[in-house]
């Protein structure tokens, strides 16, 4: 008997658990040989031994969830806008570090790279303290899930967001910026680590960077995130020392 190939633009998806939910269920159905996900593209590929129309697709994928078969085929731009759109509070959460961190360094007349990179990882700090504080509990547990120190140092996932804080203020006045260049250096490697395990085994982790009333699946941006203060961190500590 002949094989059928198709494939379907799936609407819905925004974690790798969608995926694994539809591949799992369509897996299931004795019609279906194959079904696999590909997440970043919302692709959905199946081989059957009979031809599935859209519809009929449509009908096993609402059953699974809030999950539908994208009748035309999204432009790159929509394909782009919707990438984005999921990935919007800490996209925004950046965006409002970047203004806040540049618009600052119009009170010296001149940009100078120390000093913005001084100043962006202080309000980084701050806004991403914030948002742990408000659930620090949650924040704990998401946090250990990923993070090397979390998982082996009793408390450090809970201590966590004040050690933020702490280190917020300390940018922004200025103050130890040698040690606090180090101990950023320190724990977003740790947390980057942690991001790159969680990307590589495709586990459905919550990224704790937003706290845990934020439900933002840990993504290449969260891992972007921490590679930007790293490189800040660390050119900063060659800065002051040498």
């Amino acid at each position: 008997m002949a094989t059928d190939r198709a494939v379907f633009i799936v609407d819905g998806m925004t974690c790798e658990g969608c995926a694994n939910k539809i591949q799992e269920g369509l897996s299931s159905h004795p019609n279906i040989n194959t079904a696999t996900v590909l997440l970043e593209t919302n692709e959905l590929t199946i081989t059957s031994n009979q031809r599935f129309s859209s519809e009929q697709i449509d009908s096993i994928l609402s059953g699974l969830g809030n999950y539908s078969v994208i009748k035309d085929q999204p432009s790159l731009l929509s394909k782009i806008i919707s990438r984005l759109e999921s990935r919007k509070p800490i996209l925004l959460a950046l965006l409002v570090v970047i203004i806040s961190s540049l618009s600052l360094q119009t009170a010296y007349g001149t940009f100078d790279l120390n000093n913005w990179f001084t100043t962006y990882m202080g309000i980084f700090f701050i806004v991403f303290s914030f948002l742990k504080l408000l659930n620090v509990k949650g924040f704990s547990m998401t946090f250990s899930r990923y993070d090397i120190f979390a998982k082996k140092i009793p408390g450090f996932a809970v201590s966590y967001p004040f050690l933020e804080l702490l280190l917020g203020v300390a940018f922004l006045t200025q103050t130890l910026l040698i040690a606090s260049n180090i101990i950023t250096l320190i724990f977003m490697i740790s947390q980057s680590i942690g991001v790159i395990n969680v990307l590589k085994n495709k586990q459905e982790i919550q990224c704790a960077c937003l706290g845990s009333s934020i439900n933002l699946p840990i993504s290449n941006i969260t891992l972007l995130e921490n590679i930007v203060m790293i490189s800040m961190a660390g050119y900063m500590t060659y800065q002051l020392m040498n």
